[in-house]
């Protein structure tokens, strides 16, 4: 801890902000796997502990910052909406404009415009200054707060996991209207699952995580599926239909290395998608900020590993 990290922090909160949360994040797994290549090579761990898993692209300093960033731009954007000018022309808004949906629609063809709950954005688009210090802050304070739950308090949890938790919560109550668990339609069932849905997810859920266990525990690394779920996110930004899997890469990864047995990684992975399903319904849908459903899945699983399996075996 010193100040020179601080700044750092400070830093990659901004950058988080103005590439994006979910770009920081792709970077995260490319220079984890950067990492994990050296760690296995040459045993040295600084690319991981510094870089992908450091202030620069940590999910704690960078994603946080975003996150925060782009909710903050988000209520900005809301506030604009509600004072524009053209809500309070002579001429009858509504006759001209349509109904609320299509005034958000026109508004939405601003370039400044930001959707708080999403980070795939780059906020580099808002210009504004309030926005990259709001991703540096809460940088600083996501590397603050790690280094509580980590160092100084030695939770067993994924303490990275954690502390984005932490933020995206308290970002949804700072920054958002749409409360903890969203604002749900009334014809709209908050968990639509059936059981074909379910079982296609634990299949691939199982399988993944029992080839991560296998991978994990050849190189006594508990990542390694983690930075390979994170750098494949990059192929959402073709457009294409793809999964999001790191929550149950990295809980895979932990059961493999915490309780010695790739069954049993696959076993927790399966846990790990089937919570994910229902945390990605009750916390980020039909929300106005990013609560990270697998930062919740791995917080959950992890401590229920690390905290209690590993230390009954």
């Amino acid at each position: 801890m010193s100040l020179v990290m601080i700044l750092a922090a400070f830093g990659g909160g901004v950058f988080g902000a103005l590439i994006g949360g979910t770009t920081a994040f792709i970077f995260t797994g490319f220079l984890g796997m950067a990492g994990v290549a050296a760690a296995v090579a040459a045993g040295s761990t600084l690319i991981l502990d510094h870089v992908a898993f450091g202030p620069f692209f940590g999910p704690h300093v960078a994603f946080v910052g975003a996150v925060a960033a782009a909710a903050y731009a988000g209520r900005i954007s809301k506030k604009r909406l509600e004072n524009a000018a053209f809500l309070t022309n002579p001429v009858d808004a509504k006759t001209v404009l349509g109904d609320h949906e299509d005034k958000e629609k026109i508004f939405a063809e601003d370039d400044r415009h930001v959707d708080g709950a999403d980070t795939t954005v780059p906020l580099f688009k808002t210009t504004d200054p309030m926005v990259l210090i709001v991703g540096g802050i809460f940088g600083i304070l996501g590397y603050l707060v790690q280094y509580l739950y980590g160092p100084v308090l030695d939770i067993p949890i994924d303490t990275i996991a954690l502390t984005v938790v932490t933020f995206a919560i308290i970002t949804r109550f700072l920054f958002g209207h749409s409360g903890l668990t969203g604002i749900f339609p009334a014809n709209e069932k908050r968990f639509p699952f059936s059981g074909k849905m379910l079982l296609f997810n634990a299949i691939w859920g199982f399988s993944f995580a029992g080839l991560v266990g296998y991978a994990a525990i050849a190189l006594d690394i508990n990542n390694i599926g983690f930075t390979i779920s994170a750098a494949s996110l990059i192929f959402l930004y073709f457009g294409l239909k793809f999964p999001v899997s790191h929550h149950v890469s990295m809980v895979a990864g932990f059961a493999a290395i915490a309780l010695g047995s790739p069954w049993l990684a696959a076993l927790f992975g399966l846990f790990a998608v089937i919570t994910g399903e229902y945390v990605q319904r009750l916390f980020n849908t039909h929300v106005d900020t990013h609560v990270d459903m697998p930062a919740i899945v791995i917080a959950i699983w992890s401590f229920v590993i690390l905290g209690i399996v590993a230390p009954l075996i």
